[in-house]
């Protein structure tokens, strides 16, 4: 039987993140690396240049951003799309994003799990671009399978998800119940090899019409890949 991690343990993770958001600032309390000097940061910057261009932005598009968290990305995609939705399920990441947009009135927030997202609980759809970044790792195989399908069913033709995540180099690895010394707390996370996360796809986006049109590493520089046995892939999938 395929291991498991706990959902509740996962959301006491991301509570704990959420409390430090004033101690190690928006951008650690998501990507981490507490206590590496300015790695955070570089990860970030490198990810921004790398991976927006590849969402085709010109100011017409709606996009939907799962896993928001304290609006990492929402900063620079607001002044880029017509209409912005980010979701969380974490109250404090949430919030805080929701803080830096309150003028901005194109631009929502809903608190959500991402295994629920639907139109009802979305109360909008018709997204022709998904940003998914760093989330699918906290979610069981049946709760990514749901969400993918979920995608499918708030998106239009021609729509673009992109999905960014950490995959094992090699073969699946769980961690459940993990101290990290890092981040001071114990750590659940599924890290896919990349022929596992294209089996969870196949059945829910690729039989939706989707098509897998590009992907790569997200880092140029190996020094931001500070880990062995994960790397940082996006994947960009297209819908007929």
């Amino acid at each position: 039987m395929t291991p498991e991690i706990d959902p509740d343990e996962v959301a006491a993770f991301f509570a704990d993140r959420a409390r430090r958001i004033d101690e190690v600032g928006p951008t650690r309390a998501v990507i981490y690396q507490d206590k590496q000097g300015d790695l955070a940061e570089r990860r970030d910057a490198a990810e921004i240049a790398r991976v927006l261009p590849i969402l085709r932005l010109d100011g017409r598009q709606a996009l939907l951003d799962v896993g928001c968290g304290t609006g990492r990305w929402s900063r620079r995609l607001v002044p880029m799309v017509a209409r912005y939705h980010g979701i969380d399920s974490t109250d404090g990441l949430l919030a805080h994003a929701r803080a830096q947009h309150q003028d901005d009135p194109h631009c929502r927030f809903t608190h959500l799990h991402a295994e629920q997202l639907s139109v009802a609980a979305l109360g909008e759809a018709d997204f022709d671009r998904v940003l998914c970044a760093g989330i699918c790792m906290y979610l069981n195989d049946a709760q990514l399978t749901t969400l993918f399908g979920a995608i499918g069913e708030v998106t239009t033709a021609g729509a673009l998800v992109l999905l960014r995540e950490p995959v094992a180099a090699e073969s699946r690895l769980t961690l459940k119940g993990h101290f990290s010394a890092e981040l001071e707390h114990d750590y659940h996370a599924i890290y896919r090899s990349v022929p596992e996360f294209m089996a969870l796809l196949q059945p829910t986006l690729l039989q939706a019409g989707f098509a897998l049109v590009g992907e790569g590493d997200v880092y140029a520089q190996d020094g931001l890949n500070n880990r062995a046995e994960t790397r940082q892939r996006w994947f960009l999938l297209e819908r007929a």
